[in-house]
């Protein structure tokens, strides 16, 4: 059995259940004809070369429709057909033609001595020929079309089950912060899996089955640690857009940014190392601002005690607000860390008003430049806030 019938027998067995091939087409547009194995050719074996091959013979036949009553023969020499196949090599070009022949595509018919020539009668028609014939075509053509409504249903479903998956493992995730633990150590190799599972364009069934069995696993440890006040965990999940607050009017300005209304970021890599471009670290301001972060203290009840700490509780907590590493990077290079803190904290609790919270903070740090406070007031800009330090001592 050749590779295009092999690819078809399920339906080939059911003639009778599959009228779209029980019968072989009477004519056939050539064009179309090529641009259908073009489209299925990986499936049924053929690489773009042997494709060409094809396409030469079928610039041979007689213009006009491909009828399946009529003479299909391509006998033109190989030497002056190869021009039509941009100058193939001739043993690449008679490879191309059997693999053509294995898969059922054409069937060469040639003299004793090889040579591909027509046989005329007595009036100059032509009533045999020598070379490759095309008769095959007609009736392996509607089986091609049913391979195709195959591959493409089967990609469908794979697309499908793939979107699936990513829902099912980002809901778990989600699920997981809002219980205020930490990521296992295997979540994020975990996530990496299924970004490049999706990616992949030979990604099988077989492989997201076994994706499947590890989302099943964390989506279990997500149910066992959710957390019972289900108004905790709105403050990760996403949420309808809201109007922002009209006293915000500098930052209602700026926050809609061109990120397609997105909440949750993107997943991104490694998380870098933030103490290249923070500010000093200093503990007890660290203290002070964890004290009036409501929001970041229900799920992280004690402070972190070290930078290396705060920076991935922030890089964590902040992913799951819709903000990204670059994002947290320049908040903290601007801010420091105890005012990162007080405005990572601020936007948490605003994440069912704020549409685009990239957009929002970036408006937030134009603002704080320019000498404004933001987060409602509670963190004031280095100027100012010595400005008020002078003015209360005297």
């Amino acid at each position: 059995m050749n590779k295009l019938m092999s690819a078809v027998s399920p339906c080939r067995e059911a003639d009778d259940a599959c009228p779209t091939h029980s019968k072989p087409v009477q004519s056939l547009d050539r064009w179309e004809l090529l641009t259908l194995v073009t489209a299925m050719r990986r499936e049924i074996g053929l690489t773009d070369r042997d494709v060409m091959v094809l396409r030469a013979h079928l610039t041979v036949l007689p213009q006009g429709p491909l009828i399946a009553s009529g003479m299909n023969v391509s006998f033109m020499n190989v030497t002056e057909i190869l021009q039509r196949a941009c100058g193939m090599d001739a043993r690449r070009f008679r490879r191309g033609e059997a693999r053509l022949e294995e898969v059922g595509l054409i069937r060469r018919h040639l003299s004793a001595n090889g040579r591909r020539f027509p046989e005329r009668d007595r009036t100059g028609q032509i009533v045999q020929a020598y070379g490759i014939d095309l008769a095959p075509i007609f009736e392996l053509y509607p089986r091609l079309l049913v391979l195709q409504e195959t591959v493409t249903a089967e990609n469908l479903a794979l697309r499908q089950r793939k979107n699936a998956l990513s829902a099912r493992l980002q809901e778990a995730l989600r699920q997981l912060a809002s219980s205020g633990r930490f990521l296992p150590d295997w979540a994020d190799a975990l996530r990496t899996s299924v970004r490049n599972a999706l990616r992949r364009t030979g990604t099988t069934q077989e492989d997201l089955d076994a994706l499947a069995v590890d989302i099943a696993q964390i989506t279990a440890e997500a149910d066992m640690h959710l957390p019972e006040n289900a108004a905790v965990r709105d403050v990760i999940a996403p949420c309808p857009a809201r109007l922002v607050e009209p006293t915000d009017k500098a930052i209602a300005q700026d926050i809609y940014t061109p990120d397609a209304g997105q909440i949750v970021r993107h997943i991104e890599s490694k998380p870098k190392d933030l103490k290249k471009e923070s500010t000093s670290f200093d503990l007890r301001k660290i203290h002070l601002a964890w004290a009036q972060a409501v929001t970041l203290r229900e799920f992280y009840p004690d402070p972190p005690s070290t930078e290396r700490d705060l920076s991935a509780v922030l890089i964590q907590f902040s992913s799951f607000i819709g903000l990204g590493q670059t994002a947290m990077l320049k908040a903290i290079s601007i801010l420091g860390w105890d005012s990162t803190i007080l405005v990572v904290d601020y936007l948490a609790s605003r994440t069912a008003d704020i549409v685009k919270p990239e957009g929002y903070l970036t408006s937030m740090l134009r603002s704080y430049a320019s000498g404004q406070p933001i987060a409602s007031g509670r963190v004031i800009p280095r100027g100012e806030r010595k400005a008020e330090e002078r003015s209360a001592v005297q």
